[in-house]
């Protein structure tokens, strides 16, 4: 008990030393992507295709998150080892090419996809982090 009086303190005014700032970068880029996600969540749970509806989006520092659902499988109905490779192929895959997103290239955003099933249980989750994306053009 007694040590934890000690650590306490010293933990507290840590972390609060050494909390940053957003450079104006950063805060630029934040300002963007809420923009973007406010855009995205203003029309609503938003059906992609007959498989996928993409429910929100949200963003924090230099990721913007897609939450969707599978609407025809629960969790349990998909083989996640054999589903990762088509979102790999059919949606990470063609994002470099995207030139809508040239921005998120520029900026270095991480796109983040995730998917549950229609139980809402969690299924996976992949990403692109955008900067690669100028040492593959």
């Amino acid at each position: 008990m007694d040590l934890i009086k000690i650590i306490l303190p010293i933990a507290l005014t840590t972390s609060l030393l050494c909390h940053a700032e957003q450079t104006p970068l950063e805060r630029s880029l934040s300002q963007e992507l809420t923009k973007a996600v406010t855009k995205i969540n203003a029309k609503g749970a938003q059906i992609i295709d007959e498989e996928t509806r993409l429910d929100y989006a949200a963003t924090f520092k230099n990721f913007i998150i897609y939450n969707n659902t599978m609407i025809n499988y629960s969790a349990d109905q998909l083989d996640v080892k054999a589903f990762e490779p088509i979102i790999e192929k059919v949606l990470i895959g063609t994002l470099c090419a995207n030139k809508a997103l040239e921005s998120f290239i520029n900026l270095g955003v991480i796109m983040v996809y995730r998917f549950h099933g229609k139980n809402g249980l969690y299924i996976t989750e992949l990403s692109k982090d955008m900067s690669t994306c100028k040492k593959i053009q």
